[in-house]
């Protein structure tokens, strides 16, 4: 398993068998080949999702009131079924950009392969095995909660089909997208310390330049590339966020279920955005670009001084490239790193006020429209 996960060919059959990176791996010259019949699948799948996409939001759209919970307020279906077309919105927009740019994709993954395949240790490479089992794992976990959820809500039979393929099918194909760019900040991280090995055993030539090599890829083509796909996801994780303690406030909470139901739905409606939270918080607290990129300060502040043409040069690239921080940003909108957690949090927070306070102000027009 260690073997097929180093050139990471789990992630890319399942990138593949979902129709968003369409390409053949030969693992003996660790190349990607792309085929006429993968880019007919590309476009045949593409197709697909744009038109499946399109009729779920149609129908949500012109038939909004067949979402509608019996037990839930007027401002929670509102709220459900924006989540709907939104999700729907994201899926859609995601295959556009992927297909759009299918070949600039290929060719960072193809450089980030050969890097990982130089530099990635054994440790590293269990990281990407780990991370496919908590997407798995996690997978479980939300199809579990959907299909509890909406069929113990009363949702009727076709809304709930819908909400279940949708919404798992979203969590599927995002998630594995940030699993996967995840691995790919894990690649660059092991690059790094690659040739941070090179530097502390005096290669300083190789060293320097291999860095500098793996954080032009960091500020360009992943940035570029990933940028703008996660841009998307997580403003629809942002909004998806305070729905199930939104639905456990005006349900649970309040007593709407019996005492058979009760505890199950407490427990799935306390956990039902879980899965979405710990991918984004996964996604977002791999930092080791940036630690590697900063321990090269320590190591060439070390290096003994020669009074030659090295000691110019070592603090040349202090003062010019060390400054310079390796920030992935969500197509420069914010940070992909842990500072942007608090952020996140907050703004979750932010929109769970508005709808408790949405949600008493239809309390008291009813109570007043009752006398």
């Amino acid at each position: 398993m260690s073997n097929v996960c180093r050139d990471l060919r789990l992630y890319l059959r399942l990138l593949h068998l979902m129709g968003i990176m369409c390409w053949n791996f030969d693992s003996e010259r660790c190349q990607l080949i792309t085929t006429p019949q993968n880019e007919r699948y590309a476009v045949a799948y593409a197709g697909f999702i744009f038109a499946a996409t399109t009729a779920c939001f149609t129908f949500a759209h012109l038939q909004s009131y067949r979402f509608h919970i019996a037990i839930y307020n007027r401002t929670g279906n509102f709220y459900e079924t924006i989540i709907f077309r939104s999700t729907c919105l994201v899926i859609f927009l995601l295959y556009l950009i992927l297909y759009v740019r299918r070949h600039r994709h290929r060719d960072l993954v193809q450089h980030l392969l050969c890097l990982n395949r130089r530099c990635v240790d054994r440790c590293t490479d269990r990281q990407f095995l780990y991370n496919l089992l908590l997407y798995g794992l996690l997978s479980v976990v939300c199809f579990g909660n959907y299909l509890h959820g909406y069929s113990r809500a009363g949702l009727a039979a076709l809304p709930l089909a819908l909400c279940m393929v949708v919404y798992t099918y979203a969590f599927l194909v995002l998630c594995l997208l940030l699993v996967f760019f995840v691995c790919l900040k894990q690649i660059m991280a092991a690059g790094l310390i690659h040739y941070n090995r090179q530097l502390c055993e005096g290669g300083l030539a190789p060293g320097l330049r291999g860095r500098q090599q793996i954080l032009t890829v960091c500020w360009g083509e992943l940035n570029e590339c990933f940028g703008i796909i996660m841009l998307p996801i997580v403003a629809l994780v942002l909004l998806m966020a305070p729905s199930g303690p939104f639905y456990l406030i005006s349900t649970v909470l309040e007593g709407k279920f019996g005492q058979a139901d009760y505890l199950s739905m407490l427990l799935t409606s306390s956990t039902w955005d879980t899965p979405w939270m710990i991918m984004l918080v996964l996604m977002l607290r791999t930092n080791g670009i940036i630690v590697q990129a900063n321990k090269t300060a320590k190591i060439l502040a070390k290096v003994p001084r020669t009074g030659t043409g090295l000691d110019r040069m070592i603090e040349k690239f202090l003062l010019k490239n060390l400054r310079q921080q390796p920030i992935l940003t969500a197509y420069g909108f914010f940070a992909l790193d842990k500072s942007t957690l608090f952020k996140l949090f907050t703004a979750i927070f932010t929109y769970m006020v508005i709808l408790v306070q949405f949600k008493e102000m239809e309390n008291t027009t009813k109570s007043i429209n009752k006398f």
